[in-house]
Formats: C-alpha cells, structure tokens, sequence
C-alpha cells in the first residue's frame, strides 16, 4: 500500500472506503503527511548521493584522460 510501513497499514486500514480513498479517521492524515516527508528525505537524499556519484565518476574520467 504505497510503500507504508506496517504499523501505518494497521492504522489506516479501518479507514479504507475504497480501493485508494481514506474516511477522515483521527491520525491518519498526518501518518500519510509524515510518511510522504520520509520518502521526501529519502528522495533528496538519493538525489544528493547521485549527484555526488556524476561528479566522482566525471572528475575522475577527466584524470584519466589527462594522465
């Protein structure tokens, strides 16, 4: 269920209506908020490594063209 942890699947389950749609139950909306600022991080983070990684593999194609 779009990549939540278990104990937020436990949470939310009683407040599935439908195949994608949540009743308002308390809590939930900010499970879901908190869960989507994880993989936010996640996401940056995995985008600041990628970026770092380009650079390593770039600066040192360019060494190695010039030695």
């Amino acid at each position: 269920m779009a990549g939540l942890p278990t104990r937020t699947i436990r949470q939310i389950l009683p407040c599935t209506y439908d195949t994608a749609a949540l009743r308002p139950c308390p809590g939930v909306l900010t499970r879901l908020r908190d869960q989507l600022d994880v993989l936010d991080q996640r996401a940056a983070d995995l985008e600041a490594a990628r970026h770092l990684l380009r650079r390593t593999i770039a600066a040192t194609e360019n060494t190695k063209l010039h030695t």
